[in-house]
């Protein structure tokens, strides 16, 4: 009798393993989805949390901060009052394989360009991690697409329209108009970059893109620096390109003293653009908004740029834009004093501040 309880209790206790088993093998619902590189994947039917490369954090805070599983970008004192507290809880992670897959996300959106070499990475890290990379490009001329593309993957057409709709109403103007300008009337344009403003990204590169889009001349004659960019050049060479305009970077960490090296600095003061005031902090509230990253935080910069370059071409009521801007892509409605911070930056913020990665 013994025996036969014991038989029946093991008979039990293998069905229901086998049960268990099978339940946990049980697929969830899919579908099959095509990224912006061409590559089709498999991903849940309905996606909850996304891990996101550096260079598209800005994008995906825009579109769902809500699925975002951690976070990579340095921050300071002054820029965390602009984000939502539940993304600032978020682990800051460098992005290795390992980080990935402990977080546990339904898919990894990687936002660059997109090229063999790229593509080829983007199926490594799938086939490491086990988790599907959905590719977008980082190109500028692409966030109309990528908006829908990112909306409709997510579920998150509501929010991406809105997106759209600031694109269409604000952006799509400045390359139409771009391509009037006159190439003798073209101002010529450095970017300063690194702590005495002797690195630049020239023409060609999605670290200045945004001079491309407003139909100003680069004037910076070297190659493309592939990934960070930051190519170094001489004083000699920027007194030989003697440009109209200076743009002062924002920095990748928390000590920015750009732009009072430039000021006193007696080479610098011989090129045009100082010696005519026309010397000027690119608004880093609170993300760069000309790079720093390449991201959505462009479009805004875009557009400020263009009214800085071209004030009798384009007219922009920037205070009423700024507003919007926050409000869509940052999910924050600026007081009037935050207001008057983006707009007026103050290069000491970024000086004195300290750095809020961990």
């Amino acid at each position: 009798m013994r025996s036969s309880i014991l038989v029946v209790l093991a008979l039990f206790v293998a069905l229901l393993s086998a049960y268990s088993a099978t339940q946990r093998k049980r697929p969830y619902p899919t579908r099959e989805v095509t990224d912006m590189a061409g590559r089709k994947m498999v991903v849940p039917s309905v996606i909850g949390h996304i891990y996101v490369n550096k260079p598209g954090t800005v994008l995906m805070y825009a579109v769902a901060p809500d699925m975002l599983v951690s976070r990579s970008l340095w921050m300071t004192d002054n820029t965390t009052h602009y984000l939502k507290s539940s993304y600032l809880q978020l682990p800051y992670v460098d992005g290795s394989v390992e980080e990935i897959i402990r977080l546990k996300p339904d898919i990894i959106i990687s936002s660059f360009t997109i090229n063999p070499k790229t593509k080829d990475e983007a199926q490594r890290l799938s086939k490491k991690t086990g988790i599907p990379v959905f590719m977008v490009p980082l190109d500028m001329g692409n966030y109309d697409q990528t908006f829908k593309v990112l909306g409709e993957l997510l579920g998150r057409q509501e929010q991406t329209n809105r997106m759209r709709g600031f694109l269409h109403t604000y952006f799509d103007m400045i390359a139409i108009k771009a391509k009037q300008i006159p190439e003798k009337q073209r101002v010529r344009v450095y970017y300063a970059e690194g702590e005495r403003g002797l690195n630049t990204d020239p023409s060609g590169s999605f670290h200045s893109q945004i001079l491309d889009v407003v139909g100003a001349i680069n004037v910076a004659q070297v190659a493309v620096s592939a990934g960070q960019g930051m190519s170094a050049v001489s004083m000699e060479q920027l007194l030989l390109w003697n440009p109209d305009v200076v743009l002062v970077w924002t920095g990748m960490g928390s000590s920015m003293t750009t732009m009072q090296a430039i000021r006193s600095d007696n080479l610098w003061a011989q090129t045009r653009a100082v010696k005519n005031k026309k010397l000027y902090q690119i608004p880093f509230q609170p993300f760069g908004w000309f790079d720093r990253p390449p991201a959505t935080n462009r479009i805004l910069g875009a557009l400020w740029v263009a009214e800085l370059l071209y004030p009798d071409l384009y007219h922009y009521d920037l205070n009423k834009i700024t507003r919007e801007y926050f409000d869509i892509f940052y999910h924050h409605q600026l007081t009037d004093a935050e207001l008057a911070e983006v707009l007026h930056p103050n290069p000491q913020l970024l000086k004195n501040s300290s750095s809020k990665n961990h």
